[in-house]
């Protein structure tokens, strides 16, 4: 019999695909998916091609930049994990490399996925056990900065409507806005009330859910808002510090944020040298993260 102890534990343990600093969230958010499916009433197993469209969707905004999206992987490897099932109407083609179905083939015989059937009952009606799941996957997976942006993108609603960040990032905060001298380090904003500084945050340039560590090299200071810019690949910082906005960015504003007015434009800098954001953390968020 399945508990919630041990549908947690397997959560825990999904084979997330690993290469190097690669990050891989495909099986996280269809997790997801399937999880606000139920929520919303949604059949436990979904024809692949309603799933793909929603699935590719996510991978574009909250997975790695890559030429080409691949929907197919979460909804037929999840079933290694334990956590879902496959049916179709007759049998699938396999890739040769793999055991991977054809896309072709999931399209052709009507390919239906979703949580197995005891997971789906487990969940079905307990909103606590839905959101610590939920929770898990996003602490596990992505920053805390953009746990709100992936809510959204699902429509997933929660026991506890406001996000929490379980990562303690603390310390992490206070080290880099005290090496940036508590300013923004791409606008010069800053603002205290009373002994707080206000609207400030620590952006991991290398995220901790794959193991950036919390050094001050691989952190920059930041308003709150930039932050979430930046961990969604909408502006990187090149090898020379420079500000890089997405080509993809389409602005509407002649006032307040204007991220087109700092392309080109070099942060401010911490005074001690070793502090500068690392090389290879640049690196890592310019190749992972920022969306050209």
């Amino acid at each position: 019999m399945t508990t919630s102890a041990h549908f947690l534990t397997r959560l825990d343990q999904i084979l997330v695909y690993k290469k190097g600093d690669q990050r891989a969230p495909h099986k996280p958010l269809y997790l997801l998916l399937c999880i606000a499916s139920l929520q919303q009433g949604l059949p436990r197993l979904r024809k692949f091609d309603e799933v793909s469209q929603v699935l590719a969707e996510a991978l574009c905004r909250f997975g790695p930049r890559v030429a080409t999206v691949h929907p197919e992987y979460p909804f037929w490897r999840l079933q290694h994990d334990g956590l879902a099932v496959v049916e179709a109407d007759g049998p699938l083609d396999q890739r040769a490399s793999n055991d991977d179905p054809k896309v072709s083939s999931l399209r052709i015989q009507n390919a239906r996925g979703g949580l197995t059937e005891p997971d789906y009952k487990l969940l079905l009606g307990d909103l606590e056990l839905q959101s610590i799941a939920v929770h898990k996957l996003l602490d596990a997976h992505f920053p805390a900065s953009i746990h709100d942006e992936v809510l959204r993108f699902f429509n997933l609603v929660l026991s506890d409507p406001h996000s929490r960040d379980n990562y303690t990032e603390r310390d992490f905060r206070e080290s880099v806005l005290a090496a940036y001298r508590n300013t923004c380090a791409l606008t010069g904003y800053s603002l205290r009330f009373g002994d707080a500084y206000v609207g400030l945050e620590a952006a991991h340039l290398c995220w901790p859910q794959v193991g950036g560590n919390d050094s001050v090299s691989n952190g920059v200071a930041m308003t709150t808002l930039h932050r979430k810019l930046f961990h969604l690949g909408m502006f990187g910082i090149n090898e020379n510090y420079e500000i890089h906005v997405s080509s993809q960015l389409q602005e509407n504003t002649k006032k307040g944020l204007n991220l087109g007015g700092l392309h080109g434009r070099k942060i401010e800098l911490p005074r001690e040298p070793e502090n500068y954001p690392s090389q290879k953390n640049l690196k890592w968020h310019a190749k992972w993260v920022f969306r050209g």
